[in-house]
């Protein structure tokens, strides 16, 4: 798994010319975190893959590389043994002590047009600073998860999630 992991390649000289990924919350399930699950080759140019505990662990323009403005990255997060127990709180370390993702709000159903649950999405606002002394930032990732049921059934070893990394002018923009 290991080898597969890479954060560093820069994917905006692929795209075309005024390309614009657009996914839908079911997009990103059903046609790409679904795919890179059950090993359905297709083209993933778009998506970096990284380990939950290095993207969770560290400030998050760490994670992206800056060309043509972006502000959306998009992510394959291989869910490491250790970020179950990070999920349950607050992350508190970010990099150099430099800040932590927190998850706000609600976990949300991601449902196909027939209203079944195809994944949860659990969304995480970036704040800078320590936990006692923190300041919310205009970064954020919606996480999406496949149910363990699904894992099961299609025998997977490996647990993937869908990161949509999201970089505002302030929080207010979203």
């Amino acid at each position: 798994m290991e080898d597969q992991v890479d954060g560093n390649e820069d994917y905006g000289d692929k795209l075309p010319v005024g390309f614009r990924f657009l996914p839908t919350d079911v997009e990103l399930v059903t046609h790409y975190l679904i795919n890179k699950v059950i090993y359905n080759p297709f083209s993933s140019f778009i998506f970096q893959e990284i380990n939950a505990t290095e993207l969770y662990t560290k400030s998050p323009k760490n994670s992206v590389q800056f060309c043509n403005g972006e502000r959306e990255w998009f992510f394959f997060i291989y869910m490491d043994m250790n970020i179950d127990n990070m999920h349950n709180k607050a992350i508190e370390k970010g990099g150099d002590e430099l800040g932590f993702w927190q998850s706000i709000g609600d976990r949300k159903c991601v449902k196909d047009t027939n209203g079944n649950i195809l994944a949860t999405k659990i969304t995480f606002i970036y704040f800078s600073g320590s936990p006692s002394h923190r300041k919310k930032t205009h970064w954020r990732i919606d996480e999406f998860r496949l149910p363990i049921q699904f894992y099961t059934l299609h025998n997977s070893k490996e647990k993937w999630a869908a990161g949509r990394l999201t970089r505002g002018r302030d929080y207010t923009s979203f």
